[in-house]
């Protein structure tokens, strides 16, 4: 046996098999079904037919390796990482077919693994083409795995160049690179910052595993690799039934260390750890204590180019071959919301009132720049130097110059060509009532530009110069000491990324200033006083960034009355298809018992919630759903 084999299985307890209650979808080429009859522990379940070449470089030959390394018997000369887990084989590579896969058909195997109640996808493909390209579908399809809970593990590729791809970069996945027998990546394994700061190490050379007609061979590469990380989660999954997958996402991302180039190895017994640790804070606290912050980790992504093998080398008595270079087409390397009243695969169905987070992020608070490191606060003063930028400070705000939000607007807003790279160097954050809750992570590039509009307006209101408790002579002072509340105005649209040291990462689609929102008055903060993770708070949030709450919505409703609550709820229309929340507004009298009530139904399903039915006078029913 490998050494390599001996690594990925001797890091898992020798009677921990995984569990028949895991399924594993594993998108890849055919398999020798005839060849491997005898070594796998039982039959995988086929959701699709390909057929197989008996040929050195196929992507039979392929599909065969990653399903044998994975099921093969507990006797077999070459033991399954997971021989009593589930197995779902969902074929996308043919060898008739000289064009490969695409994406969109990614995108339907993805969707056909959720759909089938994989609770992991092994994906030992890479996407190819250009890393800036979106895929609609493939996005689509990845929100829907995490949605559903089902953890994609994907190969980083072999192409041996940073990879920033939309399957590696996806919250839905944790990208895996291959390393030696001395932790060393291999040349070939591809690498970017966002592969370490999310993804995993496994060991992927020279991994002995089953070929054509099962007979021993050997791979390397990114593809062995992501099928050893995808026993070991399934080991982990299989021996802590309770954990989440929120749970499992938090401790892969607990792993370390992470300031490098490349990510910390997947270790088997830290996660178990990390777990435990949690489980016992959550006994001894009499709460669910999560790894994870309010539930849930990260979220959003996704047209055409084309896939290849990830040009894994494999031998086995015959000359090394390349999948790459005889698959060109594709490059065979590649949470969710819990439902509170127990819905299978986090899907809601459900009438009770639910928190339930999508991986979606929809906040509203105050959008800030702040220095990595005094190199970048040294070279803003350079190049506000170069261009002449000077600006009053402002005498109420204690504060460096560097740091007060008009100056950094001036300088960054002066000369947008000259000072991009500058924008691209600060950390951008998003803090809600003073609260720093999240780390602004743009997907293109034109948003910087909108970031440091955001800059533009004050942070907090000013009172007229004379009033109020720090009245003083020529000087603006402040509502409440010592600054009053926050403008909260800046509204930030995305998919939940990773936790990490400083805040929780937003893969952010849009951000814009609002107004409050007229009707709303006072509430307008309580409202918005949220982390907009979950359906609820997206929701409200939702509705006081875009919903206009204008006289004529509440006609009807005396002059005297009141909005004195805005409790939500889970709609009876939510389902599999998707998730509603209905808003009810309540408006009291001023001197009599009497109540009016409203309601709007707000489609929360996707990462820009939408309104279902408009405002109409709400029956109360007697429950709380």
């Amino acid at each position: 046996m490998s050494a390599g084999v001996t690594i990925a299985r001797e890091s898992v307890p020798r009677d921990n098999f995984g569990s028949p209650e895991v399924a594993i979808a594993v998108i890849d080429g055919p398999y020798d079904a005839v060849g491997l009859n005898k070594i796998l522990a039982q039959p995988p379940i086929s959701l699709g037919n390909r057929p197989c070449k008996p040929q050195a470089g196929s992507a039979c030959e392929h599909g065969t390796f990653v399903m044998g390394l994975l099921g093969a018997r507990r006797d077999a000369p070459v033991p399954g990482i997971c021989p009593d887990c589930k197995l779902l084989h969902i074929p996308l590579f043919s060898d008739d077919d000289a064009n490969g896969a695409d994406v969109s058909e990614l995108a339907s195997a993805v969707e056909l693994a959720v759909a089938a109640g994989a609770r992991l996808i092994n994906l030992s493909l890479a996407v190819l083409g250009d890393d800036r390209d979106f895929h609609v579908a493939l996005g689509s399809a990845l929100d829907r795995a995490y949605a559903a809970g089902s953890v994609i593990v994907a190969a980083a590729g072999n192409q041996g160049r940073p990879a920033r791809g939309q399957l590696v970069s996806h919250p839905a996945t944790i990208p895996v690179v291959a390393v030696d027998a001395r932790g060393q990546v291999l040349p070939s394994s591809n690498l970017s910052p966002e592969i370490a700061r999310r993804g995993v190490a496994m060991f992927g050379s020279d991994v002995l595993g089953y070929g054509l007609g099962g007979e021993l061979t050997r791979m390397s590469g990114t593809s062995a690799a992501a099928a050893i990380a995808t026993g070991i989660l399934v080991a982990i999954f299989g021996s802590r039934s309770d954990a989440t997958v929120s749970d499992m996402r938090a401790a892969i991302a607990r792993l370390g260390p992470r300031g490098g180039e490349v990510p910390p190895m997947l270790d088997y017994a830290q996660i178990i750890a990390a777990l435990d640790a949690a489980k016992i804070a959550q006994n001894g606290m009499g709460v669910q204590a999560r790894l994870s912050i309010r539930g849930e980790d990260y979220q959003n992504f996704g047209g055409n180019p084309i896939m290849q093998t990830s040009g894994d080398v494999r031998s086995a008595n015959r000359a090394s071959s390349s999948v790459a270079a005889r698959h060109p087409a594709l490059a065979l390397a590649g949470e969710a919301g819990e439902c509170s009243c127990g819905a299978p695969g986090g899907v809601c169905t459900c009438n009770e009132n639910q928190s339930t987070h999508s991986g979606f992020v929809y906040a509203i608070g105050t959008v800030e720049a702040e220095y990595p490191n005094v190199a970048i606060e040294r070279e803003m003063q350079a190049i506000a130097h170069a261009l002449g930028v000077q600006t009053t400070p402002d005498a109420d705000m204690p504060m460096k110059q560097t740091e007060d939000r008009t100056w950094q607007h001036a300088v960054l807003s002066k000369d947008r060509k000259m000072t991009r790279y500058l924008a691209r160097q600060l950390s951008w954050r998003l803090t809600i009532e003073d609260s720093p809750v999240f780390v602004l992570n743009p997907r293109c590039p034109s948003d910087f530009d909108e970031l440091i509009d955001c800059l533009a307006r004050p942070k907090y209101p000013k009172a007229n110069p004379g009033k109020g408790k720090r009245a003083g002579k020529g000087r603006s002072t402040f509502i409440d000491p010592p600054f009053g509340p926050p403008q909260d105005l800046d509204v930030v649209v995305g998919v939940r990324g990773s936790q990490t040291p400083d805040g929780i990462e937003v893969l952010m689609d849009q951000v814009f200033t609002m107004q409050p929102v007229p009707g709303l008055g006072e509430h307008f903060v309580q409202m918005a006083d949220n982390w907009g993770l979950s359906d609820e708070d997206r929701a409200y949030n939702f509705l006081v960034a875009r919903y206009e709450l204008t006289a004529q919505n509440i006609a009807g409703i005396h002059k005297d009355y009141k909005l004195t609550g805005v409790p939500t709820f889970s709609s009876r229309l939510s389902g599999s298809a998707g998730r509603i929340v209905r808003a009810v507004f309540t408006y009291s009298g001023d001197n009599t018992a009497l109540e009016e009530k409203y309601f709007v139904r707000v489609d929360v399903t996707h990462e820009f919630p939408f309104i279902v039915t408009t405002w109409h006078p709400y029956l109360e029913r007697g429950e709380a759903s």
